[in-house]
């Protein structure tokens, strides 16, 4: 059998010392990729600036297109409303009211007659709860 050995213990300083070392060690091999972070940072900012005017470009572009198509819309509906209301007016006139009673055989009146109707009622409003107004009222 083998025998146990005890194993020195480091003093402080030494722990201290090695962690320093160690962390020298990794802080030059991070320092390496500091500037590669920043290429990549810059980059990035660069890339999403371009990004957004590109996506605003062409929204400005489809906004354009769609102005185009209304404005086109807006002036056919301009000219339809034209050509109605020239066509109303042409089946308005009297000239042409005159003929179409004329082939109807219509003639204007010889006599005149006068109705004269009745004036109509006024009830007076209903009172007492509004649902139960109209049994209340009696």
């Amino acid at each position: 059998m083998i025998a146990a050995r005890e194993v020195p213990r480091e003093s402080r300083k030494a722990v201290l010392a090695r962690d320093a070392s160690r962390r020298r060690v990794r802080r030059s091999r991070l320092r390496g990729y500091t500037m590669l972070g920043r290429m990549v940072a810059v980059l990035a900012v660069v890339f999403i600036c371009t990004i957004s005017y590109v996506m605003l470009m062409a929204n400005l572009t489809s906004l354009n297109y769609a102005l185009g198509r209304e404005s086109a819309t807006r002036l056919g509906l301009l000219d339809e409303t034209t050509r109605l209301d020239d066509q109303i007016a042409h089946l308005r006139s009297r000239e042409r009211l005159a003929d179409v009673a004329a082939k109807l055989g219509m003639h204007d009146p010889q006599t005149f007659a006068v109705v004269e109707l009745p004036r109509p009622v006024a009830s007076p409003p209903p009172g007492g709860i509004a649902f139960l107004g109209a049994l209340f009222h009696r």
